[in-house]
């Protein structure tokens, strides 16, 4: 596979108000689970695995490895991107849980330095449904102080945090003793 080919193809398709689908055969899978095992040209590689057509669980284990990992910001961006689509998608169309290995991974990310990063994580945990009332007691932690709201990515952390607060205080008065 030519990830360099691969990557701009997609990029053009998205400039053009696309959605930059791409269809990868299960060598092409196989091949960038070992790019990504390797971290060699992973923006692109996340790029290319973030615009798969389909969920593809064999993902799974090098995106739960690289959001545990110290990356730069933007890869750990794209990386949860693509872990919505191949790790709680793809277990969600076969009516599987999420891993607790994965919930703490993301716990971990709620405390990133960078806001893109907290916002981003954010928007994970509220594709997680239901499973990410596991979360709640760490958004007291992370809420941003009024003097923060002037930058867009903390302006949306905290709007995130209030949907969700108000998305699940309904299911924390109705288990009082939990």
């Amino acid at each position: 596979m030519d990830v360099e080919a691969v990557h701009k193809k997609i990029l053009d398709e998205l400039q053009q108000g696309h959605r930059g689908l791409v269809r990868l055969a299960p060598a092409e899978i196989d091949e960038l689970c070992s790019e990504l095992r390797e971290r060699r040209d992973l923006e692109r590689v996340l790029c290319i695995v973030e615009h798969s057509a389909t969920p593809n669980s064999k993902f799974e284990a090098e995106l739960l490895s690289l959001l545990s990992a110290k990356l730069p910001p933007q890869e750990l961006v794209f990386c949860l991107t693509a872990a919505r689509k191949h790790i709680v998608e793809a277990r969600f169309q076969r009516g599987q849980r999420l891993h607790f290995e994965f919930l703490e991974a993301l716990k971990g990310l709620l405390f990133h330095s960078d806001p893109e990063v907290v916002e981003w994580t954010l928007r994970l945990i509220e594709a997680c449904g239901n499973q990410g009332i596991y979360f709640l007691r760490e958004f007291d932690k992370i809420k941003p102080p009024p003097w923060k709201w002037f930058n867009a990515h903390q302006r949306a952390v905290r709007e995130i945090i209030a949907l969700l607060e108000r998305r699940w205080s309904s299911v924390e008065t109705s288990n009082p003793g939990s």
